[in-house]
């Protein structure tokens, strides 16, 4: 069954969502898993491509959006998530409907009001239907 991670982040700032997602993508990448970074529209995959192009000049992080070549790390708004079934990121305010045929899912959670009612309904409907949860909150850390 697939497992969930929620991060939850001490910032409202959106810009700094993207940078923590490129630094979670890095850390799954190192360790040998494929990515997909699920987004609302074509402009929030921009954003998040122009994060991992620049979010670090030592580590390289190659990608593509689903419809091109074949990367281990892809960003995608789209309603398909061609043959990844490792690990997504999600930052839509929906749960994509191919979630279940992933190992893992990362919900990053922001302290936009909008942003948490729906990861609150992200996170009940997880819960109601039996999904193991992990809460990473880092305004502990904060």
């Amino acid at each position: 069954m697939t497992k969930i991670d929620f991060h939850i982040l001490p910032t409202n700032l959106e810009n700094d969502v993207f940078v923590y997602v490129a630094r979670l993508a890095q850390k799954a990448l190192n360790k040998g898993h494929r990515v997909l970074i699920a987004t609302p529209n074509s402009n929030q995959s921009q954003l998040v491509s122009d994060i991992l192009w620049s979010c670090s000049p030592e580590s390289f992080m190659a990608h593509t959006l689903i419809d091109q070549a074949q990367f281990p790390l892809q960003i995608s708004h789209e309603t398909n998530c061609g043959d990844h079934h490792d690990i997504l990121i999600n930052l839509c305010s929906d749960i994509p409907e191919y979630f279940s045929r992933f190992e893992r899912i990362f919900e990053i959670v922001c302290q936009q009001p909008q942003w948490l009612a729906t990861s609150r309904e992200r996170y009940r409907f997880y819960n109601d239907h039996g999904y193991a949860i992990n809460r990473h909150d880092l305004r502990e850390r904060a």
